[in-house]
This record gives C-alpha cells, structure tokens and sequence, in this order.
C-alpha cells in the first residue's frame, strides 16, 4: 500500500520475515497491510471513522493471530521444548495487544494518532517477526524438530487468552476417531465481547445510514442505526425497569419486524436471554417450548392465542413496549461464552431441546458470513424468513456488521417487497427460491411466443456453462439480453450482488436456473447447532450437488462410521435445560450433524447414504 507520495510504510520481504509457514505468513502480511492502510488514512487525510475502522480492524486480528500462533506453539511441541521462549513470546504478544488497545480507546477518545505511534507498531512488528527473532525461533524450530507429516489442527487447544493455555483433555470413552482428515476453512476474526458490545460499536460506526427499510402505507421507511440503538436502548431499560432480571429467558413470538429486532437487541443489551417462538408454531408446540425453556416474559403480537400467553408471568405487546431510561446495562457485563438466546428448529415435529447459542457463537457466525460474502456500507439486504429462524437472524446481523440495512418484506408477497427496495443482498431458504423461480417462469410464460421460445431452456444451458458442465450458445445469449436480464429486474433483482440460500439443499437444476439468470445464488450447508453456518456451495460451482467447501473458521471431519462432524467458534455447545444441567451439543468438541459424507479431491463435502 502507497501514500500519495508514493512510499510504503512497511514492505513485506520474504527473505527477512518468512516463517515458511504460509499459515502464519500469510496472517503477518495482513497485519503489514493493516499498518500500511493506516498509514495511507492518515497521510491521505482519510475520515476518523475510517481510520477508527482500521484501528478497530487490527485490534481484532493482532488478538486472533496471536493466539493461533500460542495454540500452534503448544500444539507442535515447541512450549514444551522451548518454554522460556515460550512464555517471552506470549508476554511480548500481551504487552503489543495492550498498546493496540490503547490506540484505539485514545482515538475513539478524541485524541489524535500521530505518526510515532504507527512507527511504534512497525518497529515491534519488524523486531518480532524478522532475522532470528521471536516468530524466527519457532520457525526454526518446526523446520527441524517437528515430523514432517505433523498437521496443524487449529482449535484443539482452551480458546480463552486469560490464564495459561492447555490441552483439553478428553475423554477416552467419548473420543472421537476420525476416518478423514480435518479440512479446515480460512482464518476469520471474530469481534471481542458480547452482542451488546457489537450493537454499541456499530450504532457508533454507522450511526446516519440505515440499519432497516420498514414498509408503511407510503413505500418503505428508513432507520438509523443510531435511532434503533437508542430504541432498544430504552426497550431494555423499560423490561429491566418492569421488573425483569438479567438472565431471564424472554420469550418472542411475532412475525418478522422492526419492532421484532428492536426486542432481540433490547435482550441483548439487558442481558436477558432471548427465546424466539416461530409464530407458524401449533399453540401444543409454543406452549412446550416456553414450558421447556422456563420462559416468564413474552413479547408477541396480536396473533399469539390464549393458551400462548398464559404460560408466561408477563406479557408484552410488541406495539406497546415498556421504555425507561438506565445508564449501565447489563449486557455490557456478560462474558462472550454466556448464553444469548435459545433456538429451536422448525422442522422436527417432537419437542427438541433448544440450542444455547452464546455471544461468541453469533458474533462467530456473523464474521463467518461477512468473510465470505463481503458488502458495502449503505446497501440493501432482505428479511424474508421469521427472525426465529437461526439462518435469518444470523444474516441480519452480517448485513448490520458491515453497515447494510434489512429489509423487512412482507412474506405474503415478498415480490412487492422485492420490487419496492431492490436489494444487493438476498437471503433466503430453498422454499423461497423455489417461489422465486415459479414467479420467474410466470413472468417468462406472460411473454409473446418468440420470447417465451427463445427463453426455453436457455437459463438451465447458461448455468451449466457457467459451471463448466456444458456448454452455451448465441440463442442463449441473446435469450439472457431479451428476456433473461428484463424479467430480473422487473422482478427487483437487478442489483442482487449475493444471494444466499440457508440450511436446506437447493436441485441442482434450481441453482443452474438461478446461475443461467446471474442471479449469485450460493448455498450455505448448516444447522441450528452451527448457528446457521457451515460449508458453502458458491456460485457457478462445479459441483452444485455437493454440500461445499468449509467456510471460514470452520473445520469440517468425516467419523469413523462416515458421519460429518463440525467444530469451530459457531458450534453451539450445550443445549438447554430448566434443571440447569447442561446437555453437551457436542462430543469431544465436535457437533455430530446426523448426515454422512466424504470428501472430494479438490476437499469439497458430499452427502452420501450411511455405510
């Protein structure tokens, strides 16, 4: 990265700072390029909130790299065998997190960064990592004393960086044996904190743009990030000033809205535990799932019966919620591992324990999804689905980390809604996509017989092309100019840069369609247990019946009987229980899906039928 004179704060060069561990060194280009872009904020006169971006940024990846390179350390032998080194390196890593720290709590408090502070920081990282310095002893080290078929497998270690880190010691009678190796996905940096810290710290980022597009008689409304804030801000101190203690599960059960994330935020902020009820639930299904998750405060909507409001103690109404003024808020005090709120799924038909998802398995998905799927501040996204939906929830939360706003659409004619906001981001389940294509086909089937013929079949080739499964023709190009491309933008999806179809598995032949119409769908493969994320069918795949490849911070392994196993900061734990017994999610760190797979050579999953 250059200023506009031209020079470059700090110049990776292999031969002074390799560690020959591409791992590694690629984690210590980001962290020079973190400082070079720095650099360039302030010798270009950039916005203090971009370089508070910046600083922000590296604050958050100096943390995950250093302790990835403390777990590999201790993984590969090298704190056992070299424990002084050790223990001076991880000092050094401390020492170095703390001044970030202080960088940027000084700029967010109005100080100014002068250049001595980024020399402090090029000086360190130079003395750190070049010539036979600390990153240099490690290094060394793996060239000589680790067995060349050693493999990193990052998060086997305690992931807390309080105290010393040590090996988790398993079980023997519930260790997993794996059949495959670990496939893992890139690196991800993962927000510290908790999900009331997250919502302050984007309230601050992106304060005037909006956080939601909310429909009214006259079109669709905006909101401010900063105006939401400040609503659920004031949510959370009318429960709390009702009378409700942190740490209470609060029961939601309403159809998607504003108002419906207002209250998710609010729980967040008062540190309650927020339980979303599907409102497509059977009163008998509601009813066992307050019961269940010991919910006594439910905010609903005028459509929740009897029978489902008189399990709780108290009951709001979503449009009459309680608001008062309180300085501290609970939330600021949860540790990241406390619980967040409570999710079931929707397909079971029985009464399954709710998953117990924590701050640090949303914040985790939501960097997951925003790693893979980058966005611009100021664009558009959808809400189509119930926000008890994991999928959904997860992806409102990536649209407002990276500073778009959710448009909530009505999900008896989403197309309207569609057509009213045109989104940049499309989020959705194989259901939607199904309606989609139906009402793309209508469209189609509208047109005079020339068009309707040139359109045959024409999307489904230009999607096989596209993924190198066959091949695509001057009718089919022309079909894309004349009816392909007009039908997708009356449909409002001109301007679609990502759409992403959660959980569920879409035809191969849908995804072609979709691929042949350039409409980006991709398909997440997860669950309620991985808070939505997992592996990832991009699109234009050539494989669009696979499940995909590992997304970010993820890790993804094959059992000795052949049934897939996850881990990573998104796997969900423990579920819950009212006896305060904690049921484990996992064994021996891995969530076991119930599916059974294996994998290709180019490392992407495939579903097969159990051995």
């Amino acid at each position: 990265m250059e200023s506009r004179s031209g020079e470059t704060f700090i110049e990776w060069i292999d031969d002074r700072y390799s560690t020959d561990i591409d791992r590694f060194d690629e984690q210590h280009k980001h962290l020079f390029g973190l400082l070079n872009d720095l650099y360039v904020a302030m010798d270009e006169g950039h916005s203090e909130e971009a370089i508070g971006d910046i600083l922000r940024e590296l604050e958050r990846y100096t943390e995950y790299h250093f302790g990835d390179e403390e777990e590999f350390m201790q993984d590969c032998g090298y704190a056992m065998d070299c424990a002084d080194c050790f223990y001076n390196h991880r000092e050094m890593h401390e020492e170095f997190a703390q001044t970030v720290s202080e960088f940027r709590e000084r700029h967010e408090n109005g100080e100014p960064i002068t250049m001595d502070v980024l020399e402090f920081a090029r000086d360190w990282l130079d003395a750190h990592i070049a010539a036979s310095d600390e990153d240099q002893k490690y290094a060394g080290y793996y060239r000589e004393s680790v067995p060349e078929d050693y493999e990193y497998s990052p998060g086997k270690l305690n992931t807390t960086r309080e105290g010393d880190r040590t090996y988790e010691a398993p079980d023997d009678e519930t260790a997993v044996v794996l059949r495959s190796n670990v496939h893992v996905g890139g690196a991800v940096s993962i927000p510290h904190g908790t999900m009331a810290d997250w919502l302050a710290d984007r309230a601050a980022d992106f304060a005037d743009r909006p956080v939601a597009y909310v429909r009214t008689d006259a079109g669709y409304e905006t909101r401010t990030f900063e105006a939401f804030y400040e609503r659920a801000r004031q949510v959370a101190g009318g429960l709390l000033d009702a009378g409700v203690e942190p740490g209470t599960t609060v029961g939601i059960r309403a159809a998607p809205s504003y108002e419906w994330s207002v209250v998710d935020a609010a729980c967040h902020l008062a540190g309650l535990i927020s339980v979303p009820i599907y409102p497509a639930f059977s009163d008998e299904r509601a009813v066992a799932t307050e019961t269940t998750d010991g919910v006594s405060v439910l905010v609903t909507d005028d459509t929740a019966s009897e029978a489902v409001t008189e399990v709780a103690d108290t009951v709001f109404g979503l449009d009459s919620l309680p608001t008062a003024e309180i300085g501290d808020l609970p939330g600021f005090d949860a540790d990241p591992d406390d619980i967040a709120t409570v999710v079931h799924q929707i397909g079971r038909d029985a009464d399954p324990l709710g998953c117990s998802i924590t701050h640090r398995n949303l914040l985790a998905a939501v960097a997951t999804l925003g790693n893979q799927f980058p966005v611009s501040p100021g664009a558009t996204g959808t809400c189509l689905l119930p926000l008890s939906h994991v999928f959904q929830r997860v992806a409102t939360y990536y649209l407002w980390d990276n500073g778009a706003g959710t448009a909530y659409l009505p999900a008896d004619d989403f197309i309207e809604g569609l057509q009213a906001v045109e989104p940049d981001i499309l989020v959705g389940v194989p259901r939607v996509y199904e309606h989609l294509h139906d009402t793309f086909q209508d469209r189609i089937d509208d047109l005079g017989r020339m068009k309707r013929r040139l359109a045959d079949g024409a999307a489904i080739e230009r999607g096989e092309a596209r993924s190198g499964v066959g091949g695509s023709s001057l009718t089919d190009s022309a079909a894309a100019r004349l009816v392909l491309r007009p039908v997708r933008e009356q449909l409002g999806l001109g301007n679609v840069e990502h759409a992403l179809s959660g959980l569920g598995t879409l035809p191969a032949d849908l995804l072609y369609f979709f691929w042949g119409c350039d409409i980006p769908v991709s398909q997440v493969y997860g669950a309620t247990e991985l808070t939505g994320v997992g592996c990832l069918v991009e699109h234009d795949s050539a494989t669009p019946g696979a499940l995909g490849s590992p997304m970010p911070g993820t890790e993804v392994a094959i059992a000795e009987d052949g049934e897939i196993l996850f881990r990573g900061d998104h796997v969900v734990d423990s579920y819950w229980e009212t006896s305060d017994v904690a049921v484990s999610a996992t064994q021996d760190g891995w969530y076991h899906t119930g599916d059974y797979g294996e994998f290709d050579d180019a490392g992407r999953l495939h579903r097969v039928d159990r051995d």
